[in-house]
């Protein structure tokens, strides 16, 4: 055995004795080691990965948090500048082998039927409620039973999306804890958390019989669709979504990229002739299956929660008329109830003719006398779950309580019996994760995720798991810090996680016609100032580093010709940015540093890259992926900012490395429909201003001739076009002084990409590729008008030049006003009320 390879085995060796001691007093199984050993079914895997020792996984764990921060992978609300905080992971994945895997999967279909079994008779005939197999209050008295939704032809065929959430008891078997069927939540992270421990393990993972993820995603499209109602072309459907603010937005919006939907919010949607439109830029577009991560009573603001802002109006008639598809359907939210576990293998056997093959965790309903007097007898021992997920706290550990909490419990059980239940904990199994120190083992979840097309339920091979955020933490929540697993089932099927290609059938609009119009007006909002946000930022970063080298050379000699045209630029950086002026005992270099790191002044590095994170957020769905690694590359530059004493230039660098890359992206990874458009045009619309601006305070009067070259060196510097400058001078080309030769390929040169020509130009292209003719013709003629411009005339009648820059500033601004009124208005709100919608995701979770 080689030096390398002894090495290897004693890190192993080294790990699994720290591991046994840990788990030594630990009740239940472990899913990394039995009996003493690393389980067989993944010893070579579990060996590889952690040979490097513990500091080898020290540093995958640090590297996945800075995967996490460049991919953007947040959980949490995002209000106002705040920013959610990053995901979770645990570097170790939980490896289930593929036998074991077949068995989950079997279970899951069979006890998703029998719930879509439940679902088709609740609102329906109801035969079930009728001869109390299901007593009626556990359904009727439940807050996720919606009467409106009684009676709605073929329902039932639209609950075609599960999330279960299982753990082990103290033998090892798989037990459902939970079913989530209302707008079931995670793949996403599944889906993220599986990309990055690929990047921090990409060895192992390409070395071992790994199933695939994305195949699912296939799947879940072709599901969703195949459920539309009939249409003459092919259907479409969109994700509605609570919005940004939401504290699972990352997951919502990678899942409609995942899916290929556009990701659209209550606003974006209307209904019109008795079925929902989609409001696109362009108007109107058809939309045929909805798939909701918003809870049903707030989807329908005319007939359920009248005061919802998260709904569109008329949504459940067109369900009812059969016009549309809502997934789930309204009135899932039923099946998310404790009541009905204690009945569900009797179920199984009634609507199945089966034997229940997955368990639930042992429950006890308090409306029958049996059940509730048990769990009055052991309130101590029990988890204490109402039937109403709405309900907060949803879970409470009986052990928990003081004496006198547990007798106001009991009153409450004893006043409403049959809105509670009572659940026997679960020793969950363990799994390692590593800490600063070493490596401990915590409690460990499984959501799972399922989809049924055509009658075939197809189960995301593995999912996600979750491990507590302590040693001792058994309530396992997002809330209270739980950490994300990668799950990886192996040695399965070679066709486990590959999309069911057979069903998928085939596109019926050519892929030309279905790609790009579906742009809604706050995607096109928030794309156009992703373009303005991005260029400001790199305009900034320019604007600043020339005036730091101008700083550098001049700063100390402030009545020389150079320390004039300093002083003149430092005075624009003021007027053209919005920020304030150089204070008198300030150094220039100091000002300037400030103007990089502050993060709460408009005008600013900080702020601006700031604004275009929180743009590009909005915008998830519609960007590249490659997007993320840049944007927290500029955040790490803004934060890099050095102290008082240090150099800018480094940091300017290094901010203009990421922003190059952006413009690369924009560049060559948009696809040139309606997205690309309103991008490109607030990059444009963003230059033009800037450049007017720029041109307005630093050469709108005449200045002693050194100065004035000086500070059009620096102009030109600013807008990037000092080499063509001089290639122009060595070729003979252009006017002859600095002054008019910067106006001319700053203001009026139509091929430079910096004058404010080449922008009018590319905003007029913009607009008649979004379909809006009128105001491309404004801005034609806006050109026209700039084309007539004389700049040696300009030059020698500053009061011309000053008329000609506010004129065409004025209009731009009005012409970019125009396009926010006709392009991203959106519908009135319903209500104005502050909603608590994000309650349920922060308690969402395994309760054990």
């Amino acid at each position: 055995m080689s030096t390398a390879a002894e090495l290897h085995q004693t890190r192993a060796d080294e790990f699994l004795g720290n591991y046994l001691a840990e788990i030594a007093d630990r009740p239940g199984i472990d899913e990394m080691v039995e009996a003493g050993a690393f389980r067989t079914s993944q010893r070579e895997l579990i060996e590889s990965v952690i040979g490097a020792g513990h500091s080898g996984l020290a540093r995958a764990r640090r590297r996945a948090e800075h995967f996490i921060h460049d991919d953007g992978v947040t959980y949490g609300t995002a209000l106002s500048d705040e920013s959610p905080g990053p995901w979770r992971i645990d570097p170790l994945p939980v490896i289930i082998a593929g036998d074991e895997w077949t068995s989950i999967e079997r279970g899951l279909a069979q006890r998703n039927e029998l719930l879509r079994r439940i679902f088709d008779d609740v609102y329906g005939e109801q035969r079930l409620l009728r001869s109390r197999k299901i007593p009626a209050e556990v359904v009727l008295g439940h807050h996720g039973y919606v009467r409106q939704a009684a009676g709605i032809p073929q329902a039932s065929k639209h609950l075609i999306l599960s999330a279960t959430d299982l753990g082990r008891d103290g033998n090892g078997d798989w037990v459902v804890i939970d079913d989530r069927l209302q707008a079931p939540s995670g793949a996403g992270y599944a889906m993220a958390t599986r990309r990055i421990v690929a990047q921090l393990l990409p060895r192992v993972h390409r070395m071992v019989d790994l199933a695939k993820l994305r195949g699912f995603f296939h799947t879940m499209t072709a599901a969703v669709l195949a459920v539309a109602p009939e249409t003459d072309g092919e259907p479409r459907s969109v994700l509605l979504s609570p919005g940004h603010a939401s504290e699972t937005a990352f997951d919502q919006a990678f899942m409609a990229s995942l899916l290929g939907f556009p990701l659209v919010e209550a606003d974006d949607l209307v209904v019109q002739s008795g079925r929902v439109w989609l409001r696109a830029s362009h108007g109107l577009v058809p939309v045929d299956a909805v798939m909701r991560r918003v809870d049903e009573t707030w989807v329908d603001p005319l007939d359920l929660r009248g005061n919802s802002r998260l709904g569109v109006p008329g949504v459940l008639e067109t369900v009812r008329q059969q016009h549309t598809a809502v997934l789930n359907p309204i009135g899932a939210g039923v099946l998310e109830n404790p009541g009905i576990v204690p009945l569900l293998p009797e179920l199984c056997r009634e609507i199945l003719g089966e034997e229940p093959l997955l368990p639930s965790a042992e429950t006890w309903w308090c409306g029958d006398d049996t059940g509730r007097s048990h769990v009055l007898a052991n309130l101590e021992q029990l988890l204490l779950k109402p039937i109403h997920r709405t309900t907060i706290p949803h879970t409470i550990p009986g052990w928990e309580l003081s004496s006198t909490e547990r007798e106001e419990l009991r009153q409450r059980i004893e006043a409403e019996p049959w809105a509670w239940t009572g659940q026997r904990p679960l020793t969950l199994s363990s799994a390692p994760v590593v800490t600063d120190t070493g490596v401990e083992a915590r409690r460990f979840v499984l959501r799972t995720f399922g989809v049924r097309l055509a009658d075939e339920h197809v189960l995301m091979p593995g999912g996600l798991g979750r491990v507590g955020a302590t040693r001792d933490t058994t309530h396992i929540t997002n809330a209270s810090g739980a950490l994300a697993k990668d799950v990886w089932i192996v040695g399965g099927s070679e066709n486990l996680g590959l999309p069911v290609l057979e069903l998928v059938g085939e596109r019926r609009r050519p892929v030309r016609e279905a790609l790009g119009f579906e742009i809604t007006p706050r995607g096109a909002d928030n794309l156009y100032w992703f373009g303005r946000y991005s260029e400001r930022t790199d305009a900034t970063v320019r604007f600043l580093a020339v005036a730091n080298d101008l700083a550098n050379d001049h700063g100390a000699h402030p009545d020389t010709p150079g320390g004039a045209a300093l002083a003149r630029i430092l005075e624009a950086v003021s007027r053209t940015l919005g920020v304030r002026r150089l204070d008198e005992n300030e150094t220039a270099v100091s000002y300037l540093r400030k103007l990089v790191d502050d993060r709460r002044t408009p005008g600013t590095v900080g702020a601006s890259v700031i604004r275009l994170e929180l743009a590009a957020q909005y915008v998830r769905e519609l960007l590249s992926g490659d997007t993320w690694p840049v944007l927290a590359s500029l955040e790490r530059a803004v934060d890099g900012v050095p102290g008082d004493d240090d150099e800018l230039q480094p940091i300017f660098d290094e901010l203009l490395g990421p922003l190059l890359s952006l413009q690369g992206i924009v560049a060559h990874g948009l696809y040139r429909d309606a997205s690309w458009a309103f991008v490109d045009a607030g990059i444009r619309m963003e230059r033009a201003q800037f450049t007017l601006g720029l041109l307005r305070s630093t050469l709108s009067d005449a200045q002693s001739p050194v100065t004035e070259y000086l500070v059009s060196e620096a102009v030109l510097g600013i807008g990037d076009s000092t080499m063509t400058n001089r290639r122009r001078i060595a070729a003979g080309q252009g006017p002859r002084g600095q002054v008019e030769s910067t106006l001319d390929l700053l203001l009026t040169e139509p091929d430079n990409p910096r004058s404010v020509m080449f922008q009018i130009v590319r905003i007029a292209r913009n607009l008649s590729r979004i379909g809006d003719e009128q105001l491309a013709a404004r801005m034609h003629a806006l050109g026209e008008t700039l084309a007539a411009a004389d700049v040696d005339q300009l030059t020698d009648r500053r009061s011309l030049l000053i008329t000609l820059l506010d004129e065409t500033r004025s209009e731009l601004q009005a012409i970019s006003d125009e396009i926010s009124r006709r392009h991203f208005t959106r519908q009135a709100p319903q209500s104005t009320f502050q909603q608590r919608w994000y309650a349920d995701e922060r308690e969402e979770g395994w309760s054990i």
